[in-house]
């Protein structure tokens, strides 16, 4: 038997696959009641995984090849994976069954956070249950059938594919994936995809009444909450609704220092002929205001939060910023410019490995992905370092993050303490 090529480069996430080694046989085991199948999701998975940490490896034919080197082949159980059959696999492939090895990691990022020991306010106990929604546009080749087409400002037709996400602000864990219906808007998906107990922060595409309406049930003849949001608002006028029956709130000196320049409480009146009804339902309106550019801005936001203050809440939105780091990580470090699947769930396989190798890094770091880390991640994904190289300068920058928070709160205590 011909001795088995190398990798040209050096391979780098091999650790990472040996981190789930019990999930994978659990996958394997999965797949071996189906006898005639030539290609299993654990070996697509770890080819996959392997190939998200090194960023050369990004089509059906260097996937193939790389398959075959003894780097990738000490993990596999088949000597290589075609990629006329990895193509049909993406027709057929479920990747939900990946689920589990989300939910581990998101079990040990969980009991990360716990073990931080940061003290206990009302921010911090919100941010516990806090995601972050929104949605992204991936260009996609035109032959992709269930792409959405559109053109630029230079009249270019282009074909894209959309991926709403749901993703925790405090462990940057995605709770919930969807590759998009052609059709589907945004705000439709946020309002299916509710879950009892989670604190949801929306941003401007959002502001429907029926996302409002998803996070109540009926309960003894009234509506009660069972999810909490935030949602950013255009100011009250033409298609945005005006909060009726308001009462002002008193403005705290930590709410003004936060920017708060109103806080009231009312109800969304809708009239008897709109497509769309509105619950009736207390609601609270923060309005923000802040400096960019020497030009003031305002920031209108809705939410049913009715017992923490303005403050918290201005606090609060600030938060759904983490989504943004977050598609910008996955446009630039993930690479997703090029999708190797025309397939909605070979695209959705994809992504779940992306995630989950996002939740591996945070996990062999110890800490959320910062700006900082983008940069340097940035370097390994157009080949200036490997990841060997970074680990440690991500190391000691978060660790000189970790004195100046602790001198800043010494200093913050010795103030309150003199006051």
């Amino acid at each position: 038997m011909a001795e088995l090529p190398l990798w040209p480069d050096q391979v780098m996430g091999g650790k990472f696959v040996r981190l789930l080694q019990k999930q994978l046989s659990e996958l394997r085991r999965r797949d071996d009641s189906h006898g005639n199948r030539e290609l299993f999701l654990d070996d697509v998975f770890v080819t996959y995984l392997l190939a998200f940490f090194n960023p050369t490896i990004r089509t059906l034919r260097t996937i193939e090849d790389f398959s075959q080197t003894q780097q990738v082949q000490r993990h596999l159980s088949i000597q290589k994976i075609c990629r006329t059959t990895l193509s049909d696999f993406h027709r057929l492939v479920d990747p939900q069954r990946l689920e589990p090895i989300l939910q581990a990691l998101r079990e040990q990022l969980s009991r990360k956070e716990a073990g931080l020991g940061r003290a206990a306010n009302d921010l911090s106990e919100l941010l516990k249950r806090t995601v972050a929604v929104d949605g992204t546009f991936l260009e996609a080749a035109a032959e992709v059938a269930w792409a959405v087409r559109g053109s630029n400002q230079h009249g270019r037709e282009n074909s894209y594919i959309r991926l709403d996400f749901q993703v925790g602000v405090t462990s940057w864990a995605p709770e919930m994936i969807v590759v998009a219906e052609p059709g589907h808007s945004e705000s439709a998906s946020a309002a299916a995809n509710v879950q009892d107990g989670r604190l949801y922060l929306y941003d401007r595409g959002f502001s429907g009444f029926d996302v409002i309406n998803a996070h109540y049930h009926l309960q003894n003849e009234s509506w009660t909450p069972r999810a909490q949001f935030v949602i950013r608002y255009k100011p009250a006028g033409g298609n945005a609704p005006h909060l009726a029956d308001a009462d002002e709130n008193p403005l705290s000196e930590k709410d003004l220092a936060a920017g708060v320049v109103s806080d009231r409480r009312g109800r969304f009146r809708s009239s008897k002929a709109a497509r769309h009804i509105v619950l009736d339902v207390p609601l609270r309106e923060v309005i923000i205001e802040y400096q960019e550019q020497d030009e003031t801005k305002t920031v209108r936001l809705i939410t049913n939060l009715l017992d923490v203050s303005a403050e918290v809440i201005a606090q609060l939105y600030q938060q759904r910023w983490q989504i943004e780091l977050f598609f910008r990580w996955l446009k630039c470090f993930a690479n997703f410019n090029h999708l190797i699947s025309h397939h909605r769930s070979g695209v959705l396989l994809s992504f779940y490995v992306a995630v989950i190798a996002a939740l591996l890094t945070y996990l062999h770091l110890g800490h959320r992905p910062s700006k900082y880390m983008f940069v340097m991640l940035e370097q390994v994904a157009c080949g200036a370092a490997t990841w060997e190289e970074i680990a440690p300068i991500l190391r000691e920058r978060e660790r000189q993050r970790d004195v100046e928070r602790a001198s800043a709160a010494k200093r913050r205590a010795k103030k309150k303490a003199e006051s």
